[in-house]
């Protein structure tokens, strides 16, 4: 999806060079297996875009980067700790292969290596990793509560996700030195994305398409809560936990959640783009990041459009 660019490439390159001196101990391993496993590498991309943008060559921004791909690392693992979590990205979790106990520790690790990556940087720049790893342990446990709204399925992906793809295009703008309202732009792109991205992750899941990751738990989801609420506005029953059986035939009701979770996912996407389009920076850095919010939904988008189809 994005390896035709430079940055892609230096971003693994590095994450190679972090691997290769990692302990040879059985921490090592489980370490090496989480940061060798394949990944679009999209939030430290969209902060070394956005310090691009605004004039910043990537070698004073890749450790930030870094450490963004780290925390992200690290919630991965946490997640399906926290999910029982089987397979991801196709393969099996660090849970499943090494263990909750041993995938917890190396979660810790990454954690603690990606504060020292940053470390480096100004102050408003450590501030802003690090109330975005704090919103995410606060959208991680907003998810175990199953709350049931939209209000707080939004305020548990605010947190859960966007916050991190937020604070990669901020501290982007800050590394930069941009100004209140160039970093405000990118912190509202930051957070669109990450919105429209997850709410469509999840109209995927709802509908049974393949991500390459499973679970034993499930979440309530907007496509879920829309589905509930259709179901009890109709005056039939329906699965008391999804609110859709995947076995059955797709009908107008799941069109209606499908048509619903598009419009959302459209909307956050166009406001990610007009909050980037005002951003005074270099043209060329700016079309790419606004390439990343088409290449983070399109696939899925057509995928769940093609599912509507046979509704």
């Amino acid at each position: 999806m994005f390896s035709a660019r430079d940055e892609y490439h230096l971003i693994n390159k590095e994450l190679a060079a972090l691997v290769r001196d990692l302990p040879d101990s059985p921490l090592g391993e489980i370490l090496s297996y989480v940061l060798s496993a394949p990944g679009k590498r999209v939030r430290p991309l969209i902060l070394i875009l956005s310090a691009e943008a605004l004039g910043t060559p990537p070698a004073q921004s890749i450790s930030a980067a870094l450490a963004i791909e780290l925390v992200h690392a690290a919630s991965l693992v946490h997640d399906d700790i926290l999910d029982h979590g089987i397979e991801r990205r196709g393969s099996p979790s660090a849970l499943e292969r090494f263990g909750p106990e041993a995938s917890l520790l190396a979660g810790d690790w990454l954690i603690s290596r990606s504060i020292d990556l940053i470390s480096g940087y100004s102050q408003p720049v450590i501030r802003a990793f690090s109330r975005a790893c704090m919103d995410m342990s606060e959208g991680e446990l907003m998810d175990l509560s199953c709350a049931g709204s939209p209000e707080d399925y939004y305020q548990c992906i605010s947190r859960k996700t966007a916050s991190l793809f937020s604070a990669s295009a901020k501290i982007g703008g800050l590394i930069s030195g941009a100004g209140e309202e160039d970093v405000a732009r990118l912190e509202s792109y930051g957070l669109h994305l990450g919105l429209g991205y997850q709410v469509l992750d999840d109209l995927e899941e709802f509908l049974g398409l393949d991500q390459g990751k499973s679970s034993q738990k499930t979440s309530v989801t907007l496509p879920k809560i829309y589905a509930s609420r259709n179901s009890r506005s109709a005056s039939h029953d329906t699965d008391s936990d999804t609110g859709f059986d995947a076995g059955s035939d797709i009908g107008s009701d799941t069109a209606n959640v499908v048509q619903m979770c598009i419009k959302v996912t459209d909307d956050h996407c166009n406001q990610a783009k007009r909050a980037l389009q005002a951003l005074n920076g270099e043209e060329e850095k700016k079309l790419q990041l606004l390439e990343i919010v088409d290449e983070m939904t399109c696939r899925g988008l057509q995928r769940c459009r093609s599912q509507k189809s046979l509704c």
